[in-house]
């Protein structure tokens, strides 16, 4: 609990110094929030295709941007 209150205390520090622009992101975190989750937007078949490629890149079976970068950069350039 001592942590959440020296976050909020932080928290309310940056608020009060924020700029406009900083202000109107942090109040957009705020509405993205109230909407839905977006979890529960998409169909079963899209949550077990999430859930399928975290479960792969948990076992690094990921290829790096680098290498897709230089493996498909000549359709890249078009």
């Amino acid at each position: 609990m001592a942590a959440t209150s020296v976050l909020k205390k932080q928290v309310k520090k940056f608020v009060d110094k924020a700029s406009d622009k900083e202000l109107r992101m942090i109040y957009s975190l705020f509405e993205i929030n109230k909407e839905d989750d977006w979890w529960k937007l998409i169909s079963k078949e899209q949550q077990k295709a999430v859930k399928e490629a975290i479960a792969e890149a948990d076992n690094g079976q990921v290829i790096p941007h680098s290498e897709m970068v230089k493996k498909y950069n000549k359709w890249l350039r078009k």
